[in-house]
């Protein structure tokens, strides 16, 4: 057991100098064009700012909480631990070849985000829409001349940052606190690094389901049924009726399939935003792409599924996801998730692990991930 102990150590110390380009946090991605655009004519509650409530925010307040993946830099030699892939244009999979005729193939109907308008905090140029509160997530936009925007969306001593995109697109946000009293800011960018509040209001909300709230697309996590990546959900999930038997067949095929991207790892910019559809059309990505594919095709089959951001031991910046099911069973040959509710599933270590066995051990380890944000 210690021998094992001290193998997984040196492997995760091995991959960290790979990894250790893959993450670190200022700002937030950006979202998705599928949105919904909302006029303020729609506007049912309003918010009216005065002079004494208006005060500046520093951009370093703005951004220390942000969960974004962004490199940091190492001197040290990476060591070759990926596995070696294929050279064969031929996709791999996880299953044998079947004599049977292949199961029809279904599109689902996915879950669905919108911005009715009935319950707003507004402003001439900028809306924050939490008519769909209940069911978890909320959306904002701006149209004023301000090119740097950002959208603080806080709850107890937890606060989430994010960039907003301008021109007046709506974009997603999840509610990731769950139920409770929350403190919604847009902040708008007045001169250099410092931001004035346009919308500054809280609200309490209660969500229906937690649980279900992570079918629902966001930022983050961008799908809906014409998405290529829900449309190979359903390919991969064909005549499964298990949700283990789904997880393993997506699964199986993002770790076959797709590669850690080391040179996206060390150029990424800040504001970058996974999306599922080119990451699996590119079958290339660091951790954050892992996690959102993962995320997307698995919501898409209507299993709970969190995007999950924070720190891998021994101290690795990094994504991954968290499934919810009702059922225990095998996802790979080497991990079994023995939770009915959350398991643990990291999909980028295991692709890139030369010795799958002992990265399972480590991934089954909850002690060796360490979680800041759930999108």
């Amino acid at each position: 057991m210690k021998k094992d102990k001290l193998s997984i150590i040196a492997a995760i110390l091995s991959l960290s100098l790979i990894f250790s380009s893959c993450e670190k946090v200022p700002d937030n991605p950006s979202v998705p064009e599928n949105t919904t655009k909302i006029t303020t004519a729609e506007t049912t509650e309003s918010v009216t700012e005065t002079a004494t409530e208006q005060t500046f925010v520093t951009e370093s307040e703005t951004t220390t909480e942000n969960p974004e993946i962004i490199p940091t830099e190492t001197d040290a030699p990476v060591t070759e631990i990926i596995s070696t892939i294929s050279s064969d244009t031929t996709e791999k999979t996880t299953t044998a070849a079947s004599t049977t005729a292949p199961a029809k193939v279904v599109i689902p109907d996915v879950k669905t985000v919108s911005s009715p308008g009935k319950k707003v905090f507004s402003k001439p140029t900028a809306m924050i829409d939490y008519s769909n509160a209940s069911l978890g997530y909320i959306s904002a936009s701006y149209s004023g001349q301000s090119s740097k925007v950002k959208l603080r969306i806080s709850c107890g001593d937890k606060k989430y940052d994010h960039n907003l995109s301008v021109g007046g697109k709506t974009e997603y946000f999840p509610l990731s606190m769950g139920s409770g009293a929350y403190h919604l800011q847009l902040f708008e960018n007045v001169e250099g690094k410092s931001y004035l509040p346009v919308i500054d209001e809280t609200v309490t909300i209660n969500i229906n389901d937690e649980v279900s709230a992570y079918l629902y697309p966001n930022r983050y996590v961008n799908f809906d049924k014409n998405s290529q990546s829900v449309k190979k959900a359903a390919e991969l999930c064909a005549g499964k009726t298990s949700d283990i038997e789904k997880l393993y067949a997506i699964f199986g095929y993002i770790t076959s399939n797709v590669t850690y991207d080391r040179q996206l790892a060390e150029t990424v910019k800040s504001g970058y935003t996974p999306d599922p559809d080119t990451t699996l059309s590119k079958k290339t990505g660091i951790c954050f792409d892992y996690a959102s594919l993962f995320a997307a095709m698995a919501r898409s089959q209507g299993i709970p599924t969190r995007l999950a951001v924070g720190y891998a031991s021994p101290d690795i910046y990094h994504a991954w996801n968290e499934v919810y099911t009702k059922e225990t069973g095998w996802i790979s040959v080497e991990i079994y998730l023995k939770n009915k509710g959350y398991n643990l599933v990291d999909s980028t270590f295991y692709a890139s692990a030369k010795d799958k066995e002992q990265f399972a051990k480590y991934m089954a380890d909850g002690k060796n991930y360490d979680v800041l944000y759930y999108y």
